[in-house]
């Protein structure tokens, strides 16, 4: 598997929602050695996603930015507007957004807590995913590639606001693989378990709660580690090519088998 097999048909430009997170900009990354022409969408943080387009330039893809809320509909429009612009057109949409999450059982969830981060994690994916399966069959095909969690396969106690969105997103996905197959659009899910990016990488240490259940999912993993970004960037950059072109409608854990 190599990122060299990123795909050139109808267009070239992949769109990256959320690409200064951890595991986002992995997959750009990923995606930008292959020579993918890439336009990084970021919520609020420009220099964080300058800088990004600094580094994969340097690997010799075209990147280009554009700031994208996914709770608005007309901003999401406007991000599908400008990567369709680019090189070629359209080709593959990554939605690697994710919020800041409570770990809490759900009983102590507030409804506003509830609220917020199911708006980020379900509308914001309903509104990107089906916007760009729209497109995509417009022009005659492509991939939609949404980033999960391995909550969506196997459960942990505390990461329930990390599953249960995830969860309607998964459905999107399945839906949406479904009725857009037939366009020739193809729509997956990466499910990653603990992987060194990100949230992880930044409250093991430092969040008691946060370090429990990381331990506690490290310790019932059969390959003990934590996952590297690197190796979700492969992931995804293998599912957004032409040797994947008869996968749909699925979701791939990388967990080091916590999910078996």
């Amino acid at each position: 598997m190599t990122p060299a097999s990123t795909p050139r048909a109808p267009g070239d430009t992949i769109a990256v929602a959320g690409a200064t997170g951890g595991l986002g900009a992995a997959i750009c990354e990923a995606l930008a050695r292959g020579g993918s022409p890439l336009l990084l969408g970021y919520h609020h943080n420009a220099a964080k996603a300058e800088t990004l387009r600094n580094r994969l330039e340097a690997l010799g893809a075209p990147v280009a930015t554009c700031p994208v809320d996914l709770q608005d509909a007309a901003s999401v429009d406007r991000f599908l507007e400008e990567a369709s612009a680019l090189s070629g057109g359209l080709c593959a949409v990554v939605n690697a957004t994710g919020p800041a999450i409570p770990l809490r059982p759900l009983t102590e969830i507030s409804a506003a807590e509830f609220q917020r981060i199911l708006r980020c994690d379900v509308e914001g994916a309903f509104n990107l995913l089906t916007a760009a399966g729209r497109q995509l069959a417009a022009s005659g095909g492509g991939s939609l590639l949404q980033l999960l969690t391995t909550a969506v396969l196997r459960t942990l106690e505390n990461d329930a606001m990390s599953g249960v969105p995830k969860t309607a997103a998964k459905g999107l996905v399945r839906q949406l693989a479904r009725e857009l197959g037939p366009a020739n659009v193809r729509v997956n899910g990466i499910a990653p378990g603990v992987i060194d990016a990100g949230i992880v990488h930044s409250s093991f240490t430092t969040d008691p709660v946060a370090e429990g259940v990381i331990s506690e999912c490290l310790a019932r993993t059969p390959m003990p580690r934590m996952g590297k970004p690197e190796e979700v960037g492969a992931l995804a950059a293998f599912l957004l090519s032409e040797p994947a072109s008869y996968i749909n409608g699925q979701i791939i854990g990388i967990d080091g088998g916590y999910s078996a």
